[in-house]
C-alpha cells in the first residue's frame, strides 16, 4: 500500500510543478484564409497583415492589425479582436491561429470560451489551432470578440509508467503474500 502512496504522491508532484498554462514565448501563426473560391483563389491571403507566425507575448507588443478591418492581440491565455470600422465578410473567410503550443509540454486546446458582440461567426477548434468563420459577418468599430483558452493536460508518459509499474508491484506483492509456496 506504500508504494501505492509513493507513486500517487510522485505522479501529484510532477503535476503541481507544472506551473501555469500559457502560450507566452510560443511562436504561432495568425493567417486569413479563404476556404470557397468567389474568383480570388483559395488558402491564406497575402498583403493585408497576418502574413508570418509571430512570437506571443503578454501585451500589445505582438498585436497585429490585418488591414484596415482589425487589431488581433493573442496573449498567453486568450486572444482578443478589435474591429476597427463598419464592414463585411465574403463566405468562406476564416481566421485561423495555428501552431498553438502551450507550456507547460502536453496541454492541448480543449475549447474557447467566448465574450463577443459578433453575430453569426462560426468556431472550430483542434489541439494546436483555432478556426473562426468570419464569412457573412458584419461589424462595426464597436464590435470585439475575445477568446479564452480553455486548455487540458495529457499526463506525461513517464509519470503514469510509474504509477502502473507501481500498481503492478503492489499486485505482485498481495499474491505472494496470499501464496507463500511461490518463493
Amino acid at each position: 500500500m506504500k508504494h501505492l502512496l509513493l507513486a500517487l504522491a510522485l505522479l501529484t508532484a510532477t503535476a503541481a510543478h507544472a506551473g501555469p498554462t500559457t502560450l507566452v514565448g510560443d511562436q504561432i501563426d495568425a493567417a486569413m484564409i479563404r476556404t470557397i473560391d468567389t474568383g480570388y483563389g483559395l488558402g491564406r491571403i497575402f498583403g493585408y497583415g497576418l502574413d508570418a507566425p509571430f512570437v506571443v507575448q503578454d501585451g500589445n507588443a505582438d498585436q497585429h492589425q490585418y488591414s484596415s478591418a482589425f487589431k488581433l492581440d493573442v496573449d498567453g491565455n486568450k486572444f482578443s479582436i478589435r474591429f476597427l470600422q463598419l464592414a463585411g465578410w465574403q463566405d468562406g473567410i476564416v481566421l485561423r491561429l495555428s501552431d498553438l503550443d502551450f507550456s507547460p509540454i502536453g496541454s492541448v486546446l480543449s475549447s474557447v470560451s467566448v465574450n463577443t458582440n459578433l453575430a453569426g461567426y462560426t468556431l472550430t477548434t483542434g489541439a494546436d489551432w483555432i478556426d473562426l468563420g468570419l464569412g457573412g459577418t458584419h461589424f462595426t468599430a464597436n464590435t470585439y470578440f475575445i477568446g479564452t483558452f480553455d486548455v487540458s493536460s495529457v499526463p506525461e508518459p513517464t509519470p503514469l509508467a510509474l504509477v502502473s509499474l507501481g500498481l503492478l508491484y503492489v499486485s505482485a506483492l498481495r499474491k505472494r503474500a496470499r501464496n507463500p509456496d511461490t518463493r
